[in-house]
């Protein structure tokens, strides 16, 4: 098996199926595609043509779902692609062109609404993700994406990746989608906001705390009781806003 292509799915069957039109005329045995559902226990996956593994609880993130791909993969290389992107008509064609050379890792050139992105040398720094590079599983080897963060997982895996040798496809074969409502990276984004709103909205509640403590202590300046009064309600104002706005949707 010459590559494994794992994507992690949550809730956007519309786009997967998409992908599929374009992805499934290209598939041959030296090819396998991994499907992880995280958690949404979609049987309509099933009819797709890969492997398609449904884990019993989501997961919050694209990481759990990718580290189950990985344990799981069977190919020499893998690539991942986010459920809701798009690929070209010779995306695998060309990655099995460049597999060939035995590069530890194979960086893409893609195309968004926002940006058009031809790699000639090395990929530019503001994107870390992993849909835009192709791995040699050896590389990987025991490296894993964390589960318990849903924020820059992509920067963090990318950094402990050490390649030696590297190549690149010049031609344009992966298109990313910037419009994400369902996808797992929205449903990281939100967390890690929400994760953010209460942890600041906790510190200037703790902090109005200890300066109330203070004031009545020490009977310090009004000035003091105000400010601490506006720290307080500003604190709670941050953990509401961010357990309405960012709350994680119902299952």
């Amino acid at each position: 098996m010459k590559l494994t292509i794992i994507i992690p799915y949550y809730n956007v069957l519309d786009h997967i199926k998409r992908l599929f039109t374009v992805l499934e005329p290209q598939l041959d045995d030296e090819v396998e595609v991994i499907i992880v559902d995280d958690g949404c226990n979609e049987k309509e996956l099933d009819k797709l043509n890969a492997k398609v593994i449904h884990l019993e609880k989501n997961s919050g993130g694209a990481g759990k779902p990718r580290n189950v791909g990985i344990e799981n993969a069977k190919g020499k290389y893998i690539a991942f692609i986010d459920a809701d992107d798009m690929v070209t008509a010779d995306y695998i064609s060309e990655i099995k062109k460049k597999i060939k050379e035995d590069n530890d890792i194979i960086y893409l050139s893609w195309v968004s609404n926002k940006h058009d992105v031809v790699v000639t040398d090395r990929p530019p720094i503001w994107n870390p993700t992993v849909w835009s590079k192709v791995y040699k599983k050896d590389l990987i080897g025991n490296t894993r994406f964390e589960e318990d963060i849903n924020f820059a997982e992509d920067k963090k895996f990318n950094d402990m990746i050490k390649p030696k040798t590297c190549s690149y496809i010049d031609k344009q074969i992966y298109v990313y989608n910037n419009s994400r409502e369902g996808s797992l990276s929205k449903v990281g984004v939100k967390k890690a906001f929400r994760i953010i709103f209460t942890l600041v909205g906790i510190h200037y509640s703790s902090l109005a705390i200890l300066l109330i403590i203070l004031y009545l202590l020490f009977k310090l300046s009004c000035v003091i009781f105000i400010i601490s009064i506006c720290l307080l309600v500003t604190g709670i104002i941050l953990i509401v806003l961010g357990n309405t706005i960012f709350k994680p949707e119902k299952k």
